[in-house]
Protein backbone atom coordinates (compact mmCIF):
# COMPACT_ATOMS: atom_id res chain seq x y z
CA UNK A 1 0.00 0.00 0.00
CA UNK A 2 1.01 3.74 -0.79
CA UNK A 3 2.99 5.03 2.40
CA UNK A 4 4.07 1.71 3.84
CA UNK A 5 7.41 1.02 4.13
CA UNK A 6 8.92 -2.44 4.76
CA UNK A 7 12.09 -2.64 7.07
CA UNK A 8 13.42 -5.33 4.86
CA UNK A 9 13.79 -3.22 2.17
CA UNK A 10 16.23 -1.02 4.47
CA UNK A 11 18.36 -3.84 5.41
CA UNK A 12 16.89 -5.65 8.55
CA UNK A 13 17.41 -9.39 8.96
CA UNK A 14 15.39 -9.95 12.05
CA UNK A 15 17.92 -13.11 12.48
CA UNK A 16 18.30 -12.25 15.90
CA UNK A 17 22.65 -11.56 15.47
CA UNK A 18 22.57 -8.40 12.67
CA UNK A 19 22.16 -5.16 14.27
CA UNK A 20 18.72 -3.91 12.50
CA UNK A 21 19.33 -0.21 14.55
CA UNK A 22 20.30 1.53 11.20
CA UNK A 23 17.86 0.04 9.23
CA UNK A 24 14.89 0.61 11.44
CA UNK A 25 16.36 4.63 11.28
CA UNK A 26 16.63 4.70 7.66
CA UNK A 27 13.36 3.33 7.55
CA UNK A 28 11.68 5.95 9.84
CA UNK A 29 13.33 8.76 7.54
CA UNK A 30 11.84 7.50 4.62
CA UNK A 31 8.54 7.24 6.05
CA UNK A 32 8.59 11.04 7.50
CA UNK A 33 8.59 12.37 4.39
CA UNK A 34 4.69 11.12 4.03
CA UNK A 35 3.44 10.56 7.41
CA UNK A 36 3.76 6.57 6.42
CA UNK A 37 3.74 3.16 8.20
CA UNK A 38 7.33 0.93 8.66
CA UNK A 39 6.13 -2.49 8.89
CA UNK A 40 7.81 -5.50 10.46
CA UNK A 41 7.13 -8.86 8.89
CA UNK A 42 7.69 -11.96 10.63
CA UNK A 43 10.74 -13.37 11.71
CA UNK A 44 12.02 -16.99 11.61
CA UNK A 45 11.56 -19.08 14.57
CA UNK A 46 14.17 -17.74 17.12
CA UNK A 47 14.75 -15.09 15.27
CA UNK A 48 14.22 -11.08 16.12
CA UNK A 49 14.84 -7.61 15.30
CA UNK A 50 17.99 -6.43 16.96
CA UNK A 51 17.74 -2.71 18.38
CA UNK A 52 21.13 -1.46 20.07
CA UNK A 53 20.42 2.22 20.21
CA UNK A 54 17.63 4.25 20.05
CA UNK A 55 15.02 4.69 17.46
CA UNK A 56 12.82 7.85 17.08
CA UNK A 57 9.64 8.21 15.92
CA UNK A 58 9.48 11.52 13.66
CA UNK A 59 5.57 12.71 13.70
CA UNK A 60 3.15 11.02 12.21
CA UNK A 61 5.24 7.79 11.79
CA UNK A 62 3.84 4.42 13.00
CA UNK A 63 5.16 0.81 13.27
CA UNK A 64 3.33 -1.69 12.83
CA UNK A 65 3.79 -5.39 13.42
CA UNK A 66 1.05 -7.83 13.67
CA UNK A 67 -1.34 -6.45 11.75
CA UNK A 68 -4.01 -7.30 14.91
CA UNK A 69 -3.85 -9.28 17.85
CA UNK A 70 -1.19 -9.82 20.32
CA UNK A 71 1.93 -10.92 18.17
CA UNK A 72 3.43 -13.68 20.48
CA UNK A 73 1.77 -17.03 22.57
CA UNK A 74 3.89 -15.42 25.49
CA UNK A 75 1.72 -16.89 28.10
CA UNK A 76 2.55 -20.69 26.71
CA UNK A 77 6.20 -20.23 27.19
CA UNK A 78 7.77 -20.39 23.98
CA UNK A 79 11.10 -21.44 23.86
CA UNK A 80 13.14 -19.07 21.94
CA UNK A 81 14.12 -21.10 19.68
CA UNK A 82 10.78 -21.67 18.76
CA UNK A 83 9.33 -17.60 18.56
CA UNK A 84 8.33 -16.19 15.89
CA UNK A 85 6.35 -13.16 14.94
CA UNK A 86 7.24 -9.37 15.44
CA UNK A 87 10.08 -9.98 17.63
CA UNK A 88 12.56 -6.94 18.97
CA UNK A 89 14.88 -8.03 21.33
CA UNK A 90 16.28 -5.00 22.70
CA UNK A 91 20.03 -5.25 23.73
CA UNK A 92 20.75 -1.49 24.37
CA UNK A 93 24.51 -0.73 24.61
CA UNK A 94 26.16 0.39 27.91
CA UNK A 95 26.49 4.07 26.83
CA UNK A 96 23.35 4.36 26.63
CA UNK A 97 22.12 3.57 30.07
CA UNK A 98 25.20 3.36 32.43
CA UNK A 99 25.73 7.47 32.40
CA UNK A 100 23.04 9.43 34.36
CA UNK A 101 20.84 9.99 31.45
CA UNK A 102 19.30 6.82 29.99
CA UNK A 103 18.36 6.80 26.21
CA UNK A 104 15.62 5.07 25.64
CA UNK A 105 14.81 2.16 22.92
CA UNK A 106 11.90 4.15 21.02
CA UNK A 107 11.12 7.80 21.22
CA UNK A 108 7.69 8.83 20.01
CA UNK A 109 7.84 12.76 18.68
CA UNK A 110 3.42 13.16 17.92
CA UNK A 111 1.35 11.26 15.87
CA UNK A 112 2.94 7.90 16.09
CA UNK A 113 0.55 4.68 16.67
CA UNK A 114 2.89 1.46 17.25
CA UNK A 115 1.32 -2.04 17.63
CA UNK A 116 1.77 -5.49 17.56
CA UNK A 117 5.08 -5.89 19.21
CA UNK A 118 7.05 -8.79 21.48
CA UNK A 119 9.62 -6.49 22.92
CA UNK A 120 12.01 -8.77 25.09
CA UNK A 121 15.65 -7.25 26.85
CA UNK A 122 16.98 -10.93 26.61
CA UNK A 123 20.76 -9.72 28.33
CA UNK A 124 18.76 -8.68 30.96
CA UNK A 125 19.24 -10.71 33.98
CA UNK A 126 16.95 -13.23 34.83
CA UNK A 127 17.58 -15.80 37.04
CA UNK A 128 15.51 -18.90 38.30
CA UNK A 129 15.45 -20.13 41.60
CA UNK A 130 17.52 -22.91 40.84
CA UNK A 131 20.58 -20.89 38.52
CA UNK A 132 20.57 -18.61 42.20
CA UNK A 133 21.17 -21.82 44.35
CA UNK A 134 23.87 -23.05 42.09
CA UNK A 135 27.21 -23.38 43.68
CA UNK A 136 28.47 -21.38 40.77
CA UNK A 137 25.72 -18.22 40.55
CA UNK A 138 27.09 -14.82 40.26
CA UNK A 139 24.20 -14.03 42.26
CA UNK A 140 24.90 -15.65 45.34
CA UNK A 141 24.02 -13.96 48.90
CA UNK A 142 24.53 -14.99 52.36
CA UNK A 143 21.26 -14.42 53.01
CA UNK A 144 17.93 -14.57 51.03
CA UNK A 145 17.25 -10.82 52.81
CA UNK A 146 20.42 -9.58 51.36
CA UNK A 147 19.55 -11.17 48.37
CA UNK A 148 15.69 -9.53 48.12
CA UNK A 149 17.32 -6.21 49.20
CA UNK A 150 20.36 -5.84 47.17
CA UNK A 151 20.01 -7.94 43.67
CA UNK A 152 18.39 -4.99 41.64
CA UNK A 153 20.27 -2.47 42.42
CA UNK A 154 23.80 -4.67 41.79
CA UNK A 155 23.01 -6.69 38.77
CA UNK A 156 19.57 -5.34 37.22
CA UNK A 157 20.70 -3.08 33.63
CA UNK A 158 19.29 0.22 34.18
CA UNK A 159 18.36 0.65 30.52
CA UNK A 160 16.23 3.81 29.61
CA UNK A 161 12.41 3.05 29.03
CA UNK A 162 10.62 0.85 26.10
CA UNK A 163 9.05 3.85 24.93
CA UNK A 164 9.53 7.52 25.88
CA UNK A 165 8.52 11.08 25.09
CA UNK A 166 9.50 14.58 25.86
CA UNK A 167 5.94 16.03 24.25
CA UNK A 168 3.69 12.95 22.67
CA UNK A 169 0.29 14.68 21.42
CA UNK A 170 -1.83 12.07 19.90
CA UNK A 171 -0.07 8.34 20.28
CA UNK A 172 -1.37 5.14 20.35
CA UNK A 173 0.29 2.02 22.19
CA UNK A 174 -1.50 -1.17 21.34
CA UNK A 175 -1.35 -5.02 21.42
CA UNK A 176 2.41 -5.14 22.93
CA UNK A 177 4.07 -7.64 24.58
CA UNK A 178 7.33 -6.67 26.69
CA UNK A 179 9.81 -8.55 29.22
CA UNK A 180 12.53 -7.80 31.35
CA UNK A 181 11.80 -3.78 30.96
CA UNK A 182 13.49 -1.61 33.37
CA UNK A 183 10.56 1.42 32.74
CA UNK A 184 8.63 0.69 30.41
CA UNK A 185 6.59 3.80 29.49
CA UNK A 186 8.15 7.17 30.47
CA UNK A 187 6.36 10.24 28.91
CA UNK A 188 7.20 14.33 30.13
CA UNK A 189 4.59 15.58 28.54
CA UNK A 190 1.11 13.44 26.97
CA UNK A 191 -2.34 13.99 25.67
CA UNK A 192 -4.55 12.50 23.57
CA UNK A 193 -2.93 9.36 24.82
CA UNK A 194 -4.37 6.09 24.16
CA UNK A 195 -2.48 2.56 25.59
CA UNK A 196 -4.49 -0.62 25.59
CA UNK A 197 -4.13 -4.80 25.47
CA UNK A 198 -0.21 -4.66 27.02
CA UNK A 199 1.47 -7.78 28.40
CA UNK A 200 4.00 -6.02 30.68
CA UNK A 201 6.80 -7.57 33.64
CA UNK A 202 9.67 -5.63 34.24
CA UNK A 203 11.75 -4.54 36.85
CA UNK A 204 10.73 -0.96 37.91
CA UNK A 205 7.83 1.10 36.25
CA UNK A 206 5.76 -0.03 33.80
CA UNK A 207 3.47 3.56 33.15
CA UNK A 208 5.13 6.75 34.58
CA UNK A 209 3.02 9.98 33.07
CA UNK A 210 4.70 13.70 34.94
CA UNK A 211 2.40 16.01 33.02
CA UNK A 212 -0.69 15.30 31.07
CA UNK A 213 -2.86 18.08 30.72
CA UNK A 214 -4.78 16.17 27.74
CA UNK A 215 -6.76 13.07 28.21
CA UNK A 216 -4.77 9.78 28.74
CA UNK A 217 -6.32 6.25 28.61
CA UNK A 218 -5.13 2.74 29.46
CA UNK A 219 -7.07 -0.40 28.65
CA UNK A 220 -6.74 -3.81 29.12
CA UNK A 221 -3.36 -3.86 30.77
CA UNK A 222 -1.70 -6.83 32.24
CA UNK A 223 1.12 -6.38 34.74
CA UNK A 224 2.35 -9.78 35.24
CA UNK A 225 5.45 -12.18 35.37
CA UNK A 226 3.59 -14.47 32.24
CA UNK A 227 5.35 -13.28 29.67
CA UNK A 228 7.92 -15.46 28.80
CA UNK A 229 6.51 -18.17 30.28
CA UNK A 230 3.81 -19.15 32.24
CA UNK A 231 3.72 -17.72 36.33
CA UNK A 232 5.64 -20.65 38.08
CA UNK A 233 7.81 -21.26 41.06
CA UNK A 234 11.01 -21.01 39.22
CA UNK A 235 10.98 -17.54 39.55
CA UNK A 236 10.01 -16.74 43.09
CA UNK A 237 12.87 -15.47 44.87
CA UNK A 238 13.72 -12.43 41.52
CA UNK A 239 9.56 -11.63 42.36
CA UNK A 240 10.81 -11.11 45.53
CA UNK A 241 13.44 -9.20 44.65
CA UNK A 242 11.70 -6.82 42.27
CA UNK A 243 8.69 -5.97 44.39
CA UNK A 244 11.65 -4.88 47.76
CA UNK A 245 12.11 -2.23 45.65
CA UNK A 246 9.70 0.94 45.92
CA UNK A 247 10.11 2.26 42.48
CA UNK A 248 8.55 -1.01 40.81
CA UNK A 249 5.55 0.88 40.39
CA UNK A 250 2.60 -0.05 37.88
CA UNK A 251 1.08 3.08 37.44
CA UNK A 252 2.76 6.37 38.24
CA UNK A 253 1.12 9.41 37.95
CA UNK A 254 2.40 13.17 38.16
CA UNK A 255 0.45 16.34 37.25
CA UNK A 256 -2.29 14.05 35.12
CA UNK A 257 -5.37 16.22 34.17
CA UNK A 258 -8.43 13.38 33.83
CA UNK A 259 -6.89 10.23 32.95
CA UNK A 260 -8.70 7.06 32.52
CA UNK A 261 -7.69 3.70 33.73
CA UNK A 262 -9.72 0.11 32.67
CA UNK A 263 -9.75 -3.50 32.61
CA UNK A 264 -6.13 -3.71 34.75
CA UNK A 265 -4.39 -6.91 36.35
CA UNK A 266 -1.34 -5.91 38.44
CA UNK A 267 0.34 -9.41 40.09
CA UNK A 268 3.78 -9.07 42.29
CA UNK A 269 4.22 -5.18 41.70
CA UNK A 270 5.94 -2.98 45.18
CA UNK A 271 2.80 -0.52 43.98
CA UNK A 272 -0.49 -0.07 41.64
CA UNK A 273 -1.16 2.96 41.60
CA UNK A 274 1.14 5.83 42.71
CA UNK A 275 -1.03 9.57 42.18
CA UNK A 276 1.32 12.35 42.79
CA UNK A 277 4.47 12.99 43.51
CA UNK A 278 6.37 15.30 46.43
CA UNK A 279 10.06 15.76 47.59
CA UNK A 280 9.69 12.60 49.47
CA UNK A 281 8.57 10.54 46.59
CA UNK A 282 9.31 12.53 43.47
CA UNK A 283 8.59 11.87 40.18
CA UNK A 284 11.85 10.12 38.37
CA UNK A 285 12.58 10.83 34.27
CA UNK A 286 15.74 8.74 33.83
CA UNK A 287 16.05 10.33 30.08
CA UNK A 288 16.39 13.99 31.38
CA UNK A 289 17.68 12.54 35.25
CA UNK A 290 15.39 15.15 36.83
CA UNK A 291 13.26 14.52 40.02
CA UNK A 292 9.94 16.23 40.55
CA UNK A 293 7.20 17.18 42.98
CA UNK A 294 4.02 19.19 42.49
CA UNK A 295 2.15 21.19 45.27
CA UNK A 296 -1.44 20.82 46.38
CA UNK A 297 -3.88 21.46 43.57
CA UNK A 298 -1.39 20.01 40.48
CA UNK A 299 -2.08 16.52 41.87
CA UNK A 300 -3.70 13.94 39.27
CA UNK A 301 -7.45 13.34 39.10
CA UNK A 302 -9.23 10.84 37.09
CA UNK A 303 -11.21 7.59 36.80
CA UNK A 304 -9.88 3.98 37.57
CA UNK A 305 -12.62 0.90 37.60
CA UNK A 306 -12.20 -2.67 36.85
CA UNK A 307 -8.80 -3.40 38.50
CA UNK A 308 -7.23 -6.77 40.37
CA UNK A 309 -4.04 -5.46 42.27
CA UNK A 310 -3.00 -9.12 43.63
CA UNK A 311 -0.10 -9.33 45.53
CA UNK A 312 1.35 -6.18 46.34
CA UNK A 313 3.15 -3.77 49.01
CA UNK A 314 0.71 -0.64 48.89
CA UNK A 315 -2.28 -0.81 46.15
CA UNK A 316 -2.44 2.97 46.17
CA UNK A 317 -0.03 5.78 46.99
CA UNK A 318 -1.78 8.66 47.76
CA UNK A 319 0.96 11.25 47.50
CA UNK A 320 -0.70 14.95 45.82
CA UNK A 321 -3.92 15.62 45.88
CA UNK A 322 -6.63 17.98 44.30
CA UNK A 323 -10.05 19.98 44.61
CA UNK A 324 -11.01 17.44 41.38
CA UNK A 325 -11.46 13.98 42.90
CA UNK A 326 -10.07 10.38 41.73
CA UNK A 327 -13.43 7.90 41.22
CA UNK A 328 -12.46 4.80 41.92
CA UNK A 329 -15.06 1.74 41.15
CA UNK A 330 -14.91 -1.85 40.95
CA UNK A 331 -11.31 -2.92 42.56
CA UNK A 332 -9.77 -6.00 43.86
CA UNK A 333 -6.56 -5.11 46.16
CA UNK A 334 -4.64 -8.01 47.95
CA UNK A 335 -1.76 -7.00 50.58
CA UNK A 336 0.87 -9.87 50.88
CA UNK A 337 4.51 -7.76 49.95
CA UNK A 338 6.12 -7.45 53.21
CA UNK A 339 8.00 -3.77 53.49
CA UNK A 340 11.02 -3.08 55.28
CA UNK A 341 10.04 0.78 55.61
CA UNK A 342 8.32 1.75 58.42
CA UNK A 343 5.11 4.40 59.72
CA UNK A 344 5.36 5.63 63.12
CA UNK A 345 1.61 5.85 64.13
CA UNK A 346 -0.60 6.75 67.23
CA UNK A 347 -0.59 2.40 67.86
CA UNK A 348 3.19 2.61 67.37
CA UNK A 349 5.55 1.78 64.10
CA UNK A 350 3.73 -0.13 61.64
CA UNK A 351 4.78 -1.62 57.98
CA UNK A 352 4.42 0.26 54.83
CA UNK A 353 2.06 -1.80 53.85
CA UNK A 354 -1.60 -1.50 53.08
CA UNK A 355 -4.35 -0.96 50.23
CA UNK A 356 -4.31 2.71 50.52
CA UNK A 357 -1.16 4.67 51.78
CA UNK A 358 -2.02 8.54 52.11
CA UNK A 359 0.73 10.92 52.82
CA UNK A 360 0.94 14.50 54.34
CA UNK A 361 0.37 16.19 50.30
CA UNK A 362 -3.03 14.41 49.97
CA UNK A 363 -4.94 16.24 53.02
CA UNK A 364 -8.45 17.75 51.33
CA UNK A 365 -8.17 15.55 48.65
CA UNK A 366 -11.16 13.31 48.12
CA UNK A 367 -11.03 9.77 46.98
CA UNK A 368 -14.66 7.97 45.92
CA UNK A 369 -14.18 4.53 46.30
CA UNK A 370 -17.49 2.37 45.17
CA UNK A 371 -17.36 -1.73 45.84
CA UNK A 372 -13.79 -1.88 47.39
CA UNK A 373 -12.60 -5.67 48.10
CA UNK A 374 -9.38 -5.90 50.05
CA UNK A 375 -7.80 -9.04 51.35
CA UNK A 376 -4.26 -10.60 52.53
CA UNK A 377 -2.88 -13.79 52.51
CA UNK A 378 0.70 -15.47 51.66
CA UNK A 379 0.89 -17.59 49.17
CA UNK A 380 4.40 -19.05 50.02
CA UNK A 381 4.72 -20.90 46.80
CA UNK A 382 4.50 -17.83 44.35
CA UNK A 383 6.24 -15.33 46.31
CA UNK A 384 9.10 -15.82 48.67
CA UNK A 385 8.99 -13.42 51.82
CA UNK A 386 5.05 -13.08 51.54
CA UNK A 387 3.47 -11.94 54.57
CA UNK A 388 -0.18 -11.49 55.61
CA UNK A 389 -1.18 -7.76 56.92
CA UNK A 390 -1.20 -9.27 60.31
CA UNK A 391 1.75 -10.61 59.87
CA UNK A 392 3.77 -7.79 58.18
CA UNK A 393 2.15 -5.20 60.77
CA UNK A 394 0.61 -3.26 58.08
CA UNK A 395 -3.14 -2.02 57.43
CA UNK A 396 -5.92 -1.63 55.15
CA UNK A 397 -5.52 1.87 55.19
CA UNK A 398 -2.64 3.57 55.91
CA UNK A 399 -3.17 7.60 56.71
CA UNK A 400 -0.48 10.15 57.28
CA UNK A 401 -2.56 13.33 57.00
CA UNK A 402 -1.63 15.77 59.96
CA UNK A 403 -3.91 18.55 57.74
CA UNK A 404 -3.04 22.24 57.16
CA UNK A 405 -4.33 25.65 58.41
CA UNK A 406 -4.54 26.97 54.83
CA UNK A 407 -7.49 26.78 52.60
CA UNK A 408 -6.58 26.18 48.52
CA UNK A 409 -9.32 25.91 45.63
CA UNK A 410 -12.25 25.99 48.20
CA UNK A 411 -10.49 23.20 50.08
CA UNK A 412 -10.22 22.56 53.60
CA UNK A 413 -6.79 20.84 54.10
CA UNK A 414 -7.53 19.33 57.23
CA UNK A 415 -7.66 15.18 56.62
CA UNK A 416 -7.91 13.03 53.76
CA UNK A 417 -11.82 12.01 52.98
CA UNK A 418 -12.59 8.62 51.89
CA UNK A 419 -15.97 8.04 50.43
CA UNK A 420 -16.46 4.31 50.35
CA UNK A 421 -19.60 2.30 49.12
CA UNK A 422 -19.07 -1.04 49.05
CA UNK A 423 -16.27 -2.57 51.32
CA UNK A 424 -15.17 -6.03 51.68
CA UNK A 425 -12.26 -6.72 54.11
CA UNK A 426 -11.01 -10.19 54.06
CA UNK A 427 -8.47 -12.41 56.13
CA UNK A 428 -7.40 -8.55 57.54
CA UNK A 429 -8.10 -8.58 61.30
CA UNK A 430 -9.95 -5.39 62.80
CA UNK A 431 -7.01 -4.16 64.70
CA UNK A 432 -5.36 -3.82 61.66
CA UNK A 433 -8.23 -1.66 59.57
CA UNK A 434 -6.79 1.66 60.33
CA UNK A 435 -3.68 3.21 61.31
CA UNK A 436 -3.11 6.86 61.32
CA UNK A 437 0.07 9.10 61.98
CA UNK A 438 0.10 11.12 65.58
CA UNK A 439 -1.98 14.76 64.70
CA UNK A 440 -4.19 13.27 61.79
CA UNK A 441 -8.12 13.04 61.83
CA UNK A 442 -9.33 10.29 59.68
CA UNK A 443 -12.14 10.08 58.34
CA UNK A 444 -12.83 6.87 56.08
CA UNK A 445 -16.98 6.89 55.25
CA UNK A 446 -18.41 3.25 54.68
CA UNK A 447 -22.09 2.38 53.48
CA UNK A 448 -21.84 -1.09 52.87
CA UNK A 449 -19.45 -2.99 55.05
CA UNK A 450 -18.91 -6.52 55.36
CA UNK A 451 -15.64 -7.98 56.84
CA UNK A 452 -14.91 -11.68 56.84
CA UNK A 453 -18.33 -12.16 55.61
CA UNK A 454 -20.63 -10.62 58.37
CA UNK A 455 -22.00 -7.16 57.89
CA UNK A 456 -20.62 -4.51 60.13
CA UNK A 457 -22.44 -1.49 60.46
CA UNK A 458 -22.18 1.80 58.62
CA UNK A 459 -19.68 4.23 59.44
CA UNK A 460 -16.84 5.79 60.08
CA UNK A 461 -13.41 3.44 60.37
CA UNK A 462 -11.96 4.10 63.53
CA UNK A 463 -8.19 3.29 64.29
CA UNK A 464 -7.63 0.68 67.56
Amino acid sequence: MPGTYNITDFGAKGDGRHDDTPAFRRAVAEAAKVGGCVLLPPVVPGGGYVLTGTVRLEPGVSLIGALAGMPFIAWEGVPREMQRGAVILARPRKEDYEGEKKQPLFELLGGNTVRGLYILYDQQPWPSDKELEASTSPYRYDTFEQFRSRFVAEHAKPYGPTFYSRHAPSVTIEDITCGRYYDFCVFHLAGKVFIERCYLYGYKRAFAIKHGPDTIRFRGIHVVPNVERSISHEHSKLHAAITACDDNVAFDFGAVDGYSVEDVVVFLAHTGFKLGASEASPFFDPVENSRESFSWGKGPWGSIQNVKLDNVALGFHCVTGTILPNQLQNLMVHVSIPSDQKVQTGSGQVARQAAFFVEPGFAGATLTVHNLSISSFAPTNVLAGAQMVQRANGRAFLIDCPGYPDRVDYAERKQACFDIFGLVLSNIPSTHFLAVTPGTTPDVRVVGFTHNGVRQADGALIAK
